[in-house]
């Protein structure tokens, strides 16, 4: 019998799942340096990753995150932290989003499982039961059908929202 996991915590191998959490809040790219050193990175390990990336931004914040993310000292408040890195930018909404909906418990219970879940692909007769049901928006239902009925991306951060706001969804 497999364990359940006790706790969400972000590793390495979460990096693109950050990534796409990022990019659903509109997190401009173009900011990885702040945002990497208000997420505790040192100045120099920032300058070699904006070196060794030729200053593409969107390698060096996956870069950023992956050192965060291999380097970092918490990472079961890992999403507190993320925010507050956001907060300091002043990227209150994003930040208050994130710790509304990333951070929140059941959320994070639906994330242990994100690897399994983004490999699921429903009915379109399925995701228009959870849509009936009342356990998905129309817009969520929208998305998910236009993914392919696949919870990869958009579709699953919509449905760890919708689970943070109404734990009766999970």
């Amino acid at each position: 019998m497999a364990s359940k996991p006790s706790h969400f915590t972000l590793e390495i191998s979460k990096l693109n799942f950050v990534l796409k959490v990022l990019k659903h809040y509109k997190f401009s790219e173009a900011r990885w340096f702040e945002f990497g050193l208000n997420l505790g990175l040192l100045h120099p390990t920032l300058k070699a990753i904006e070196s060794a990336n030729k200053g593409d931004p969107s390698n060096c914040l996956m870069e950023c995150l992956a050192k965060w993310l291999t380097e970092g000292s918490n990472h079961t408040l890992v999403w507190q932290t993320l925010a507050n890195a956001l907060n300091e930018m002043n990227l209150i909404s994003i930040s208050t989003d994130i710790r509304k909906i990333m951070a929140d418990p059941v959320s994070e219970i639906l994330q242990c499982y994100i690897g399994g879940l983004a490999q699921v692909v429903l009915t379109e007769e399925s995701v228009d039961l959870l849509y009936t049901e009342g356990l998905i928006s129309k817009d969520t239902l929208t998305k998910v059908k236009s993914c392919g009925c696949s919870l990869v991306g958009d579709p699953m951060l919509l449905i760890l929202s919708a689970v943070a706001e109404d734990h009766s969804k999970f």
